[in-house]
């Protein structure tokens, strides 16, 4: 059984140490450049400002089906930051496959493994079958017990054990036999409990990003801990991450989508468009009856302006950068450009129903 929390405090942990070293920043030519290295800074750059609107010019020629002007991108990208993001390598990794670039296919996957994710993951992924049979993949596999060593080595284990911890104790009440209704008053403790020591901890690490936790063997979209987070809404007077999140954000702990998604979970409305998509599942519809596979939420011009002046400090793009780029992953599983929440499911019970919730969405027309 899960010890009581209510009286838990944040442990503390050695600070991870880092020795960077300046290095100069080539911000013309990069397109040339085939290294796959990190490199390290002095001074730590604004990733909304010099890493993510980048990646979206990267994402954006992947869905034309430019992929060595994807990678030209992804190059300036990476080499303008110190930690590039495990989802950025992966479809770097996939476009340079595209191009039949081995040598550059390879050196992504590597920089994979260094941020934790692992070979059985990258075994499963039937873009890189083309990879398995060759003798640059035997190296690969032979390589891996010792990038994995190395990914450990920076790992602070304790840390992401504890913040596993929180995500459990959120759970254990509510699926106990009764739940909310039964344990609503320890629940709440709980998330209290929950907040205290999640913020204790983003006070001595930093915000909990890919460099101090890893990616948990597999590029999860959030970690478990965010549900801490999720918890708190505006709605139910809960803590204000908003400037925590923006900061982890400028600071390259956490990527601007996911921001966008739990600022819209704080908020308890879409004021960073992080639901690109709604589909309505009408169960006693018949199939003339049913909506168009994918909608879009009715919204002015003005209201557009609004959420996109919002998105843009955070380093994302326009919303519909965003929705293009969701429209094709839902086409093309071979790439990772969209997320868990980039399309909400309603379920109706009747034609009517679904009349009244269509009232406000129209359909999205593929590009």
């Amino acid at each position: 059984m899960l010890p009581n929390p209510i009286n838990s405090k944040a442990c503390a942990f050695p600070a991870l140490i880092y020795s960077p070293l300046l290095c100069l920043l080539l911000v013309l030519g990069l397109g040339g450049c085939t290294s796959t290295k990190v490199p390290e800074f002095e001074v730590m750059p604004d990733y909304a400002e010099v890493y993510h609107p980048l990646i979206n010019v990267a994402e954006l020629n992947i869905v034309r089906g430019e992929y060595a002007d994807a990678l030209s991108a992804y190059k300036q990208a990476f080499a303008s930051v110190p930690t590039p993001f495990a989802r950025d390598y992966y479809n770097a990794a996939v476009s340079a496959v595209q191009l039949q670039d081995e040598k550059q296919a390879f050196g992504y996957l590597e920089q994979l493994v260094l941020k934790g994710v692992s070979l059985p993951y990258l075994e499963r992924q039937q873009v890189f079958d083309s990879l398995r049979t060759t003798k640059a993949w035997k190296k690969f596999e032979r390589q891996y017990p010792k990038n994995r060593s190395k990914f450990e080595e920076t790992l602070n284990k304790e840390l992401r054990a504890d913040l596993d911890e929180l995500y459990a104790r959120d759970a254990y009440f509510r699926l106990a036999e009764g739940g909310l209704r039964v344990h609503g008053d320890t629940i709440r403790k709980i998330e209290t409990a929950n907040v205290e020591n999640l913020l204790a901890w983003i006070e001595e690490y930093g915000y909990p990003g890919e460099q101090l936790i890893g990616v948990a063997d597999t590029l999860e979209q959030l970690p478990r801990f965010s549900i801490v987070i999720q918890r708190q809404t505006k709605a139910r007077k809960g803590y204000d991450f908003t400037e925590i999140l923006t900061k982890a954000v400028k600071e390259g702990r956490l990527a601007p989508q996911p921001v966008a998604y739990l600022l819209d979970q704080q908020a308890g409305k879409g004021l960073y468009g992080s639901k690109a998509f709604v589909t309505v599942n009408c169960t006693r519809c018949k199939e003339q009856e049913k909506p168009q596979r994918y909608l879009v939420e009715k919204m002015s011009e003005e209201e557009l302006e609004r959420i996109n002046k919002r998105r843009a400090p955070l380093g994302l793009e326009p919303l519909d950068d965003y929705k293009k780029k969701v429209l094709f992953g839902l086409g093309n599983n071979v790439f990772k450009l969209n997320y868990d929440w980039s399309v909400v499911e309603y379920k109706v019970p009747s034609r009517e129903a679904a009349s009244v919730l269509l009232e406000g969405l129209t359909a999205a027309e593929p590009e």
